[in-house]
């Protein structure tokens, strides 16, 4: 097998692996508990609090997915890598997030400066790393869903 047809084949697979299986998701949120789950064509959007709804979206035009909360900046294209300060780190799919969020062991973390959400996104109970980098009048909170 030559070296570029190899190439084509892990393009290829790379390419089916980076869609989010909408169907799925809306399913593992049922069987989870989640009550507030709508799914579109392209997307599933978890309304997990107030103003804290979660997308898993694929991109139409792209052959690409993410997943992030909407209106704030962070998202995250595919897996989740999760690391701690001590470096030991733990990396999960779309559907280990769903369960971690259930279970506890994936929680959402909140930076506000002056009472004003800047950034939402996810972060692992376990694997934790985000007081390393906040900054001068930042403000964390952790939100624990289940």
């Amino acid at each position: 097998m030559s070296y570029y047809f190899f190439l084509l084949i892990i393009q290829n697979v790379r390419q089916r692996i980076m869609n989010y299986d909408l169907k799925l998701i809306s399913e593992m949120c049922a069987e989870l508990g989640f009550e507030n789950v709508n799914e579109t064509d392209n997307s599933v959007e978890i309304s997990l609090f107030d103003e804290g709804i979660l997308v898993f979206q694929n991109l139409q035009d792209e052959n690409d997915s993410l997943i992030g909360f909407l209106n704030t900046p962070w998202h995250n294209h595919g897996n989740i890598m999760f690391s701690g300060k001590d470096g030991n780190y733990t990396e999960m799919d779309y559907l280990d997030i769903l369960e971690g969020l259930k279970k506890g062991t994936v929680l959402i973390c909140e930076i506000l400066l002056e009472n004003e959400l800047k950034d939402r996104y996810l972060v692992h109970r376990d694997y934790f790393d985000e007081l390393m980098f906040i900054q001068a009048g930042e403000e964390i909170r952790l939100r624990r869903i289940a």
